[in-house]
């Protein structure tokens, strides 16, 4: 119990660090979005796998979106066909551990959706230490990590999404009409 307090005292650390810091302003620039990062917890995956709508909606490829899950429990309960990671793929300070998700978070999406709550701390962390090209998520304590916020009262998935694709095909990110 001892050290998942001190490795949750050293991730909240990490978090507050990073939010100090000035954002390190790289200019990066994204034609159209191509390739898509998501970060969700995996019970919101059992209820309801929204990626094939979301595929639609932004008019790409199947193969186009890589889904990362965050579960608390250490249970065999999976979610098929998605990589779930859990406190267990840290260390102190929120440094990654699993290889799976180090290259997850090396991967240079076009876009990051990052659909935790604020009050999870590893998905915050992942998605701080990605490195995709435009960051999305709900606004809530640490959305200035994000290029995008979006606020929504609730876990409106739906909503969220459809709010998201105006402000994509306003930015003119989009390969649809």
């Amino acid at each position: 119990m001892g050290i998942l307090n001190l490795k949750n005292k050293t991730a909240h650390k990490f978090i507050k660090n990073q939010s100090k810091k000035t954002k390190n302003i790289e200019k990066i620039k994204v034609d159209k979005i191509k390739s898509v990062g998501i970060i969700a917890k995996a019970d919101l995956f059992k209820a309801y796998d929204f990626t094939n709508k979301l595929n639609l909606d932004l008019g790409l490829p199947k193969n186009a979106i890589e889904v990362v899950l965050f579960d608390h429990s250490t249970s065999e309960n999976s979610v098929e066909n998605y990589y779930i990671f859990s406190e267990k793929s840290f260390g102190l300070y929120g440094k990654i551990k699993e290889e799976k998700l180090k290259n997850f978070a090396d991967t240079r999406f076009d876009l990051l959706i990052n659909y935790c709550d604020s009050d999870n701390v590893y998905a915050q962390i992942s998605s701080i230490r990605s490195k995709a090209k435009l960051k999305a998520g709900f606004d809530h304590d640490y959305s200035n990590f994000n290029d995008i916020t979006i606020k929504i009262i609730g876990n409106k998935i739906d909503t969220f999404n459809n709010e998201l694709i105006k402000y994509l095909q306003i930015l003119n990110l989009l390969n649809i009409k």
